[in-house]
């Protein structure tokens, strides 16, 4: 059957997929299952990103393209749902709810440890909820209608003949179709 892994594990693997150009080269997962059915429930993710060059500047060591994401996911608590993405120069938080957000908030960092310079901010409002999805009560899950612009990029896509969005392609899908599996390979899911 489909546990977290499947339904919930997705979204903060595409987060952190999206930030990085090559794929994990080391994957660590913990979690619990319910005994009696078998299906994961709950479970964190670490995936460390290798580095795409080497660089040093005399003061201290770079690695471009390197990184660590920290990922949870499960059906037993409520998370905050923000997925925030730290580097050295910022740092970018996706509100809640991350899987369909509104609002995306960007800090720049000023000089010393904890400094923010600046901090922009981005609104996504949704269209209203239509006559018909609020006779049928609505969504369930927060900012579902921002599912529209998703399906419309489809629809793009298949009227243009293409096979797939060129702002999330198959071969990303395929890593993050593997990282779900590897989670259920290391939480002894069958």
């Amino acid at each position: 059957g489909g546990g977290a892994a499947l339904v919930v594990a997705p979204y903060p693997i595409a987060a952190a997929t999206l930030c990085f150009r090559n794929p994990p080269d080391y994957i660590k997962v913990v979690g619990q299952k319910d005994e009696g059915t078998g299906v994961d429930i709950q479970g964190a993710m670490i995936l460390s990103f290798p580095p795409t060059g080497n660089e040093h500047d005399g003061k201290s060591p770079k690695l471009p393209g390197a990184g660590i994401a920290c990922l949870s996911f499960g059906f037993l608590s409520e998370t905050a749902e923000e997925t925030s993405v730290v580097g050295s120069r910022g740092r970018l938080k996706i509100e809640t709810p991350s899987h369909c957000p509104t609002k995306v908030s960007i800090q720049i960092k000023a000089h010393g440890r904890g400094q923010v310079g600046r901090e922009e901010v981005f609104e996504y409002p949704l269209p209203e909820d239509t006559e018909e999805i609020k006779a049928a009560g609505g969504f369930e899950y927060p900012n579902s209608a921002g599912f529209i612009y998703e399906a419309a990029a489809v629809a793009r896509c298949i009227a243009a003949g293409k096979r797939e969005t060129p702002q999330y392609t198959w071969q990303e899908t395929i890593l993050n179709l593997k990282l779900v599996e590897e989670i259920r390979i290391q939480l002894g899911i069958k």
